[in-house]
């Protein structure tokens, strides 16, 4: 995959930059060791202690008054660039060809299986490659996200909670919809039934405590029946294929997946009336039509000579970022933004991205990564007593993005072988009509968590 533009460290700077992150992003206060979220309730250091719902008697400004109390206020906060979803978005890039998604995430966490699994020069190989100067530091990251994923559950208990109360007391329309919102992380790693050895306990031990893994077994006819039917399922059918029919099955050996959902609602939708077609003009100087989504609000924003960027809100804690234009200096220009009257017009997507063809085995390469896939000298002794390499490493994202917000998904599998307020005034306008980046985020000890980016040019 060939890339015309050149990106040379802009997608870096995005990730150094200052972000928008909500209070509730405390996730990294008590990390969890199930990815999937709890359903009990844990207590939030960013909301107030023991609130209780209105009672019978309050007015309804009071328990309006109560309700924004609870929400949670947008800041600025400078972070600290991850470096290997630095590393792994700038060389996409400056790869990739025609509009992609990624999500550096998902494959994060299935390279922390095969992590886990690996000794050795070919521990120090991909550790070198990951950024991290031991497992630990990598594990600690997706603790962290762990933590997050608990809390976002824990915060639409309290908004349904919360809306039920507003409706039993009249003050809510029982014709408004419950508020809905989803993050999931689920990972799982699968073994052949022709191979008698087992995965080692210690193996098993790091990997259901870190990252709540799952054992699934396969057969050479049934693979990939099973591993499309788990990732169906993980991602609520939005990647019903992972693997083609055809995808060869004998040596398969072990195979490490991650997958992860996300579904989330705009803190100021969009309106549907307001949703029109219009031109969109591509990287090659064509021009096509798209439908356009159109809303007017206070968002953080920027604006120089040279790049327009400007970042709106999710519920649960999560943003999303536009930039058009040079990204160049972009910590700089982020770190200046202010809250703004802005008119955003963006276009929806339904947009679906597949690296099959070995571009996430090259960019691993490109770090120098190179007995992990020697099929002579990888060692997984960690892992199993059989001798294994891997042989290919897929991801497919998707990202449906309308008025109401923004649905997402992506899998990653790893195949291894044997051998503030302010008065109105005119708005700023934001039209991306032409090439831009999208990045969904969120912070998680000063660390961004980078889910899902992609650019979209066509």
């Amino acid at each position: 995959m060939k890339h015309k533009a050149k990106l040379a460290n802009i997608i870096s700077l995005l990730f150094a930059a200052a972000m928008l992150i909500t209070a509730l992003s405390a996730c990294g206060s008590s990390p969890a060791a199930n990815p999937t979220g709890s359903s009990q309730e844990k207590e939030d250091p960013t909301m107030p202690a023991a609130e209780t719902p209105a009672c019978a008697g309050d007015e309804p400004v009071i328990w309006a008054e109560k309700m924004r109390a609870r929400k949670t206020e947008i800041i600025r906060n400078t972070m600290n660039a991850d470096l290997f979803d630095e590393r792994l978005l700038e060389y996409l890039s400056q790869n990739a060809s025609g509009s992609y998604m990624a999500s550096p995430l998902s494959f994060r966490y299935a390279l922390g299986l095969l992590l886990a699994g690996a000794e050795g020069e070919t521990r120090a190989e991909l550790l070198k490659a990951l950024g991290v100067s031991s497992e630990e530091e990598w594990i600690e990251y997706c603790l962290d996200f762990n933590g997050f994923v608990e809390n976002f559950a824990s915060d639409l208990e309290r908004d349904v909670a919360d809306f039920k109360e507003g409706q039993k007391q009249g003050w809510i329309s029982s014709d408004e919809a419950e508020p809905f919102r989803a993050l999931r992380v689920a990972n799982s790693v699968w073994k052949a039934d022709r191979i008698r050895e087992d995965f080692k306990d210690a193996y098993r031990e790091s990997v259901e405590k870190n990252y709540a893994a799952e054992y699934r077994s396969f057969t050479p006819a049934n693979a990939v029946e099973k591993i499309n039917e788990w990732a169906d399922i993980k991602t609520e059918h939005m990647i019903e294929k992972l693997l083609p029919d055809d995808y060869p099955t004998d040596q398969l050996a072990v195979v490490l997946m991650n997958a992860l959902y996300f579904k989330d609602a705009w803190e100021t939708e969009f309106s549907k009336g307001l949703t029109k077609e219009g031109d969109f003009h591509t990287r090659e100087g064509q021009t096509v039509k798209k439908e356009f989504m159109t809303t007017t609000d206070h968002f953080s924003y920027y604006e120089d000579g040279d790049t327009k960027l400007v970042i709106l809100p999710m519920k649960g804690g999560v943003s999303m970022a536009f930039v058009l234009g040079s990204r160049e200096g972009l910590a700089e220009k982020i770190s200046k933004a202010e809250t703004a009257n802005v008119q955003v017009t963006i276009p929806k997507m339904d947009l679906e991205t597949a690296f099959s063809s070995g571009e996430l085995v090259d960019f691993l390469k490109a770090y120098g990564v190179s007995l992990a896939f020697d099929a002579g000298k990888a060692d997984f002794s960690a892992m199993i007593d059989h001798q294994i390499f891997v042989s290919d490493i897929i991801q497919k994202t998707r990202i449906k993005l309308d008025e109401e917000g923004v649905e997402a998904a992506a899998v990653t599998a790893i195949v291894v072988e044997d051998t503030a307020f302010f008065e109105p005034d005119k708005p700023k306008v934001f039209t991306a009509d032409e090439p831009f980046s999208f990045f969904i985020y969120t912070t998680c000890n000063e660390t961004s968590a980078i889910m899902f980016a992609g650019e979209i040019v066509e």
